[in-house]
């Protein structure tokens, strides 16, 4: 049986102090948004802590971010809190009344508790939005009684651990579009002989238009964020419209290969005309070797390595033509460029549909969670 009961009643403030000494070491918390619980910041002095007020923080206590909690930075401390401190952003909380924690801190994390946190917080920037101790205090949760509260909590926990394993198991997506990477490398390196530079294959194009200007047989634009990383897939285009700046003009099989951010490994073989962004390089194969085998090389691990040294120390990386012009790319004989294309087809195939059964399996675990957790608080667990 439901009671509607006042978080004031079943919890308290605890605000114990600590009076900061310059010179010594502390360990302060955070919280993570959506439910994903404390985390632990670098341990800083005393003289590096804000201006704010600083307070203890101690195992089995309900932590409420008072900025954030309106996003789920909400959670329950634990052993691995003790000797930690919380400013005053933190508004920390023991039970005093029949209340178990874990189940307070799912209901926070589901729809119904999320309403409820944001109705308590107040302000009127998205991003500030602030809970008081006493608007929290007041506010009304229906909680079953105490037996019936650890019964879901117990559930709920099974549930999350599972999905939590589920979640870190298997690679991610991402994780998939990654090994794309290496496993170019192994499949080039079957038909290998030696390498060639990049500039032996093909040139560099600065065919550019500038706005108003004559665009040629250009149907489309291609950006940056129009390409998956590793995979060498475009997932769209946008208009060609009446673009501002000016954009390269690109041919069908001339590879595009993003320099802002190289990390992101974003190379592309084109099919069409259009026109790209200034951030792309655009590549087009002098007959040497097939555009299909530059491109895959180009997304390869040991060019992605390359392109990482020359960038990493750069806040924003871009990487210079020359430098591009110069990496070593497998160089594949003649006589095994069909077989070799054959390969890297087949192999962006597997990586293709592997990444798209990730990127399903992802989204049923992401949406899992709330799924659950919804249920909870809904009578149905």
């Amino acid at each position: 049986m439901l009671s509607e009961t006042r978080l004031g009643d079943v919890l308290k403030l605890e605000r114990i102090a600590v009076q900061v000494n310059p010179d010594a070491e502390y360990r302060q918390i955070g919280i993570r948004s959506f439910g994903n619980g404390i985390f632990h910041r670098n341990p800083c002095l005393g003289s590096e802590l804000s201006k704010l007020k600083y307070f203890e923080v101690h195992p089995g206590r309900f932590v409420v971010s008072n900025i954030m909690a309106w996003e789920g930075a909400i959670a329950v401390s634990t052993e691995s809190e003790e000797g930690f401190v919380g400013s005053a952003r933190f508004l920390t909380y023991r039970p005093t009344g029949e209340v178990d924690l874990r189940y307070l801190n799912y209901f926070f994390q589901s729809d119904a508790g999320k309403a409820l946190i944001k109705s308590i917080s107040t302000g009127t920037v998205t991003r500030n939005q602030t809970v008081s101790p006493k608007n929290f205090e007041n506010a009304q949760v229906s909680l079953p009684d105490l037996a019936e509260q650890r019964r879901i909590a117990d559930k709920l926990d099974a549930v999350i651990a599972m999905h939590a394993s589920a979640m870190g198991g298997r690679p991610s997506q991402k994780a998939v579009q990654q090994l794309a990477a290496a496993g170019l490398n192994r499949v080039l390196s079957r038909w290998a002989k030696g390498t060639v530079s990049v500039d032996q294959v093909c040139a560099s194009m600065n065919d550019t238009v500038h706005p108003g200007g004559d665009r040629g047989q250009a149907e489309k634009f291609v950006g940056l964020e129009h390409i998956v990383p590793h995979l060498g897939e475009r997932i769209g285009s946008g208009p060609l419209g009446d673009e501002k700046g000016r954009k390269f003009r690109f041919a069908p099989g001339d590879v595009l290969y993003g320099y802002l951010r190289p990390y992101l490994n974003k190379v592309w073989l084109s099919d069409q005309h259009g026109l790209c962004s200034v951030e792309q390089y655009v590549l087009r194969p002098n007959g040497v070797m097939p555009a299909e085998l530059i491109a895959a090389g180009l997304r390869s691990k040991s060019i992605l390595d390359k392109a990482l040294e020359a960038t990493h120390n750069l806040q924003l990386p871009r990487l210079r033509s020359g430098l591009l012009m110069a990496m070593e790319l497998p160089a594949i004989p003649p006589e095994h460029h069909k077989q070799a294309m054959a390969d890297v087809q087949a192999f962006n195939q597997r990586v293709t549909t592997l990444a798209e059964r990730q990127r399903h399996r992802d989204e049923l675990l992401t949406a899992l969670r709330p799924a659950v957790l919804d249920a909870a608080f809904s009578g149905q667990l």
